[in-house]
């Protein structure tokens, strides 16, 4: 996968903190053909990204254009990983 948001994706998920939750990759992945976790996105990447970003700690990436193109919807996504509420994400 050459994907830059897909590999982010995938090491945000592998931190501690998100691993601690024992969320199940098919929460936000389908399983790809040889049944490996890590297929296809079931929800939005970039609202994934700055929920597990918000997780961690670390800035996210994708917040900004969400913000804009979306109107607030990177801050309210943000505001559900700091409440440690799983929002209804956006299906792909």
């Amino acid at each position: 996968m050459s994907d830059p948001l897909d590999q982010r994706l995938r090491e945000l998920y592998q931190h501690p903190k998100i691993q601690g939750c024992n969320w199940q990759p098919r929460l936000f992945w389908h399983p790809d053909v040889d049944g490996k976790p890590f297929g296809t996105l079931r929800v939005d990447g970039r609202e994934l990204e700055v929920f597990l970003a918000t997780i961690i700690g670390e800035e996210s990436t994708e917040q900004a254009a969400l913000d804009q193109e979306q109107e607030g919807r990177g801050r309210f996504i943000a505001a559900n990983a700091r409440r440690h509420e799983l929002p209804l994400f956006t299906r792909r």
